[in-house]
């Protein structure tokens, strides 16, 4: 067959493989013409060419052999009649018995072609449906796994970490008794306090995730935590808050993980509008309601350069290098919301980037 030698010698193209089926079809078709025309029996063995353009090619180049084959049986009606050495047989094709017949097995062949070409269309979707789940799970598995790696490293650096605090914070006690400058001690001392603030939380956390346990938060409350956080991690920053009165006492239900999450994606909204020299950014709380239920949704814009296409389908979902670090962040933020029941997205807007979280609203205070 002229598939089989196209497919494995000459070239995998689907435009080659499709130009090989359709000759195939049509030499198959004269050789049917020459042996009985459409009264042959055999004439159904050309529905394999349509299965075989399904398995291979795009659906619009299967779509083209499915019409090249029906086209073959439409000729097969006055084609023996055209044929050399077929004359004798023109007046018997063309009676009112045969024509009905032929006729017949055209319909035939043709409902038999549009099943099989709807079924092998479904099925086929259908595989690449599963196969897309299967590479979307190998993608979670392979992030999940990474997280674990990156999460066990994190516990045993905030172990370490404590026992130093310890020791800095009796040093410190210690030095608010000595003669030196006031402020030199007050700035020690904040410093110290946030690192303590900071381990505290991770404790809190860990021990969340550890019991598997869940807190309800008004928004008001998930609004201040934030503003707490990121005075401790960025207070030089510059965001605009924007949360509707309406939305003060809505209530979600998370862990302690939500808000370093949530800041963590302030902070790397804050480091692209720095890098285009923008200092300010906006969070906006807002709700909606999707299928009859209640969403929150959270908006920071920042003024960077925005993202490609690539990088919009790849944030958040896998760890990669790029000049501005590895995206681990995103990466850790996304599955944290994600195991919340909520999503995280990014897209590039006129203003820079658009980070959208949302997450569901259970009940109202």
């Amino acid at each position: 067959m002229l598939t089989l030698f196209a497919y494995k010698f000459i070239n995998r193209r689907s435009w080659i493989i499709c130009l090989a089926l359709c000759l195939d079809i049509a030499l198959g078709n004269l050789w049917v013409a020459f042996n009985g025309g459409i009264s042959n029996p055999f004439t159904s063995l050309l529905l394999i060419f349509i299965v075989i353009a399904f398995l291979l090619l795009p659906t619009i180049f299967a779509l083209v052999v499915v019409l090249v084959s029906i086209l073959g049986q439409v000729a097969q009606v006055s084609l023996p009649s055209l044929l050399p050495g077929q004359q004798n047989h023109a007046a018997h094709a063309l009676s009112d018995e045969m024509l009905k017949h032929a006729q017949g097995m055209v319909i035939g062949f043709i409902i038999a072609a549009l099943i099989i070409a709807v079924s092998l269309y479904y099925l086929k979707q259908q595989w690449f449906q599963s196969e897309k789940a299967l590479q979307d799970v190998r993608e979670r598995q392979l992030r999940d796994e990474q997280l674990l790696t990156i999460g066990a490293a994190a516990a045993q650096l905030t172990h370490d970490v404590a026992t130093p605090v310890q020791s800095l914070r009796l040093l410190n006690e210690e030095l608010q008794e000595c003669d030196i400058d006031l402020a030199l001690k007050r700035e020690l001392n904040e410093y110290l306090t946030k690192v303590e603030a900071s381990l505290e939380q991770w404790r809190e956390a860990a021990e969340d995730v550890r019991s598997n346990r869940l807190h309800n938060y008004t928004v008001g409350e998930i609004v201040t935590q934030l503003q707490q956080l990121l005075r401790i991690a960025r207070p030089d920053a510059q965001v605009n808050w924007e949360s509707p009165e309406s939305l003060r006492y809505a209530i979600i239900s998370a862990d302690r993980t939500l808000f370093p999450a949530i800041v963590n994606l302030i902070i790397n909204a804050l480091s692209a509008g720095e890098r285009s020299n923008h200092q300010v950014i906006s969070v906006q709380f807002s709700d909606a309601f999707m299928r009859n239920n209640r969403q929150l949704q959270i908006h920071i814009v920042d003024n960077g350069d925005g993202l490609s296409q690539l990088q919009q389908k790849k944030i958040g979902k896998s760890i990669a290098a790029s000049e501005q670090g590895m995206g681990v962040g995103a990466v850790i933020s996304h599955a944290t919301v994600e195991r919340l029941g909520g999503q995280v997205s990014w897209q590039s807007t006129a203003e820079g980037t658009l980070t959208l979280i949302v997450l569901p609203v259970v009940a109202n205070a």
